[in-house]
């Protein structure tokens, strides 16, 4: 059959059409999105931006916010695809999300390697490279207090603790993992004389009003320095080291091979650039002073040559 210059035109119509349909929508598009989950506390809020900006400004990939959710739910929502990347430590890894003691390490293994194994073997997750910095749980106490009284270890507090009330925000009192409050007080052999469970936001406002005496802090939050606090050594050794790192599924580079092969690369680019004052820092900016966490990201990426 012999097509006229009408019927030939609109025959290239109908294939440019359907090979531009062929390229939107399905796989390509899901493909090209990757879910960050954004933090429950300052600290991870300013990594994940820096992650968000990093990915952007590198990849052709499209950022997009998760809500925040506890440890546990971000662990869950990660296996199921629901989110990419998220910040986490190794011991966060090892005890609330794999159920392992620290003791559970073989001697001479680290247990940031240790952790990454397991959690390989047991749910698919797995760390980056760390950050460099360890932001890990400490017993907080008001430094006058910690000052009159000479204390300087968890062990020299619990004299004092039948006297005490301590607070803590809901994770920590949860049943889930090792390292949580009910084995803390047990390794130690405290007794409190009263113990709250109470919103993140509110811990510091309890010890500055002077409605709590002790808390759970993270060594590395910028609020340690405005409420004036005396952090605790743990010299008993029951908190394991908590390096920080991005999670993410460990088939997550193969997922996105395609659309980002330079993905991992991109995230490696803060490895062992951030120390404990470094991040001490950009939380103070935020937590104490107002800054935003992505404005704090971004100064910082700049500064490190990183982003313009």
């Amino acid at each position: 059959m012999i097509m006229n210059k009408k019927t030939m035109s609109l025959a290239l119509v109908i294939v440019l059409v359907s090979v531009a349909l062929m390229g939107c929508g399905g796989a390509s598009d899901e493909t090209a999105e990757i879910v960050l989950l954004e933090g429950q506390f300052s600290e991870i809020d300013i990594l994940m931006q820096m992650a968000g900006i990093l990915i952007e400004e590198n990849t052709d990939l499209v950022v997009s916010f998760h809500e925040s959710m506890n440890t546990v739910a971000a662990s869950n929502a990660m296996i199921a695809e629901e989110v990419d990347l998220y910040v986490s430590y190794d011991g966060t890894l090892l005890t609330t999300i794999l159920g392992y003691d620290p003791s559970d390490v073989p001697e001479g293994e680290d247990l940031y390697e240790y952790s990454k194994q397991k959690g390989i073997e047991d749910k698919g997750l797995t760390l980056t490279s760390k950050f460099g910095f360890e932001n890990t749980y400490a017993i907080a106490i008001h430094k006058e207090f910690a000052e009159e009284n000479n204390i300087t270890t968890i062990s020299e507090l619990v004299p004092y603790t039948s006297d005490m009330v301590f607070v803590a925000e809901h994770e920590f009192f949860d049943d889930e993992g090792t390292m949580r409050f009910n084995p803390f007080n047990e390794h130690y052999g405290i007794e409190w004389g009263d113990s709250n469970s109470i919103d993140m936001g509110l811990k510091f406002a309890a010890m500055d009003s002077g409605n709590a005496d002790a808390t759970m802090v993270y060594s590395t939050d910028g609020l340690n320095k405005k409420f004036e606090l005396a952090i605790l050594e743990d010299d008993q050794r029951f908190f394991p080291q908590y390096y920080t790192a991005f999670m993410h599924r460990a088939t997550l580079f193969e997922e996105y091979a395609e659309t980002a092969p330079n993905l991992e690369e991109v995230l490696l680019n803060l490895e062992g650039l951030i120390d404990n004052e470094t991040m001490i820092d950009m939380n103070y900016q935020v937590d104490a002073e107002g800054a935003d966490p992505y404005e704090v990201a971004k100064e910082f990426l700049v500064t490190n040559g990183l982003s313009e």
